[in-house]
């Protein structure tokens, strides 16, 4: 079911009730960035929140802090291309989850309102604060069409990060590449040389015969 409420829970609790969201979703790097909000700059470093190829962040929806952001992130804007593959936890202050959806981003209460559903955009302070928060959710997205249980799946659908069959331009892959430290560059180039002479060694051994 992509979206479940907890019997007993009306659209205008919500905001009484509701003081944590939580998020995942699925972190490609073709579809999510993050970019130095002083330098305007791709961020590069190892990415913030990121782990085995999930973006996760618990918000506090009453001073609109992300929970689990560390000083040392920096200030950073975080945008991601979701569409329907995020699961979205809204959690009472005892941190029981009360609402879930797994379907297309709840805009009404993540930035930006005018997305559609399709994207999650974060202006995120060094503390963790989201300036860009909206200061009156909407809380209509956890309520349409979903479906009352006594208990909420807790369940997330991870996309594998394995077994996926992966396709890159030459251009791409190398931007990539470069995108490594020199060390592993040079480790890589020196593997991609012994690669390519091995394979030449291998033809010319089959003309001669």
């Amino acid at each position: 079911m992509a979206k479940q409420i907890l019997v007993g829970i009306r659209e205008q609790d919500l905001n009484e009730v509701a003081h944590y969201l939580m998020i995942y979703l699925p972190f490609n790097e073709e579809l999510c960035s993050y970019t130095d909000n002083w330098l305007g700059e791709l961020y590069e470093n190892k990415y913030p929140l990121v782990s085995k190829g999930m973006w996760s962040a618990i918000i506090d929806l009453k001073t609109h802090k992300i929970l689990n952001w560390k000083q040392e992130f920096g200030c950073l804007y975080f945008q991601a291309k979701v569409c329907d593959s995020g699961t979205y936890f809204l959690l009472d202050k005892d941190k029981k989850v009360i609402c879930k959806i797994a379907d297309y981003v709840p805009n009404g209460l993540i930035p930006e309102t005018d997305d559609c559903g399709d994207y999650i955009r974060l202006r995120i302070n060094y503390d963790g604060t989201i300036e860009n928060w909206p200061d009156e959710p909407d809380f209509s997205d956890f309520i349409e069409g979903v479906g009352i249980v006594e208990k909420i799946d807790t369940s997330i659908e991870e996309e594998p990060i394995l077994d996926t069959k992966v396709e890159f331009t030459y251009s791409q892959l190398m931007a990539k590449l470069l995108r490594l430290p020199k060390h592993l560059q040079m480790e890589i180039g020196r593997a991609l040389i012994a690669n390519a002479s091995e394979g030449f060694e291998e033809e010319e051994d089959e003309g001669s015969l």
